[in-house]
């Protein structure tokens, strides 16, 4: 019995969500067990450098150094400097939050975007939408509990995560018409590295040889998710993968116990599954508009 290679596509896309997702979740961890020895600016510029190397190789391998060229070396720098903004908040979030709550709270990225689709991309959204996006604020409300005290305050990183990540996200819809997937990986990543630099002398840190070899895995877990994630949409369109992303929680959960036996609240758990049901909604709503 042959399997149909079309009506296998969907699954396979799925998968290398599910996978990119999971890897991405890994090099979170990776960073949150980095973060009680280093500081922010040191990892985010040796896990940078490592991206970069590996993108480097890929591509000489493929075509030659000559892919990576940008074409619009402007949206290039603005999308480098969102990807260190993003990745220099996350890790700060992480230093200072369990692992699962900081991945719920970078959940309020679908928020942002929709509530940046009207100045950034000049799409109209509806009363629909931007009630799922105020509930879906209602929700990070709870996980948050502003009123409980000042440790709360750290959860205002994984949210300055989100937001830079978002307005990535948007950077990032007009790159990819003229723009390879290698180029932008590439100079995103040669942006964070040259802009890490700055602060990574600040508390530098020697790692020792068990240590470099986390920020060596911490490297390849972000190369291994953008290349699933890229390939993913090989297969199948991204609104069909897209509730995939927040299988994040699950990965960021069980990855979380076994390493620190941290365990969402039950308010928390409250908070995140209307976060959830609130970005579902808005792709659905997007998906209704589209066809």
């Amino acid at each position: 019995m042959t399997v149909d290679t079309h009506q296998a596509a969907p699954f396979k896309g799925i998968a290398f969500m599910i996978l990119s997702v999971f890897f991405m979740n890994l090099n979170n961890a990776l960073l949150k067990w980095l973060s009680a020895g280093y500081p922010s600016g040191q990892i985010i510029f040796m896990r940078s450098l490592v991206m970069v190397v590996i993108v480097m190789v890929i591509a000489y391998r493929i075509g030659g150094l000559k892919i990576l060229r940008p074409n619009n070396f402007s949206a290039h720098g603005h999308r480098g400097f969102l990807q260190f903004l993003n990745g220099f908040f996350f890790v700060l979030a992480v230093t200072y939050l369990p692992l699962a709550e900081t991945v719920a709270l970078t959940f309020a990225s679908p928020l942002f975007l929709t509530a940046l689709a009207i100045p950034f991309l000049g799409e109209q959204v509806g009363w629909r939408r931007w009630a799922a996006v105020t509930l879906g604020f209602v929700g990070i409300l709870i996980i948050t509990r502003p009123t409980e005290g000042t440790l709360q305050l750290a959860m205002l990183f994984p949210l300055a995560a989100a937001l830079s990540g978002a307005i990535r996200d948007i950077v990032t819809r007009k790159l990819t018409a003229h723009e390879s997937s290698l180029a932008i990986l590439f100079t995103s990543s040669l942006i964070a590295t040259l802009g890490s630099l700055l602060i990574a002398p600040f508390g530098w840190v020697t790692p020792n040889m068990f240590d470099l070899s986390l920020f060596l895995m911490s490297g390849i877990c972000v190369a291994v998710g953008h290349f699933f994630m890229i390939d993913t949409f090989r297969y199948v369109e991204a609104k069909v993968v897209a509730p995939f992303r927040y299988t994040g929680i699950i990965w960021a959960t069980i990855l979380g116990f076994m390493i620190w036996r941290h365990l969402p609240d039950q308010l928390t758990v409250l908070g995140v599954s209307i976060v959830i049901a609130s970005g579902l909604y808005i792709l659905h709503r997007q998906h209704q508009l589209n066809t």
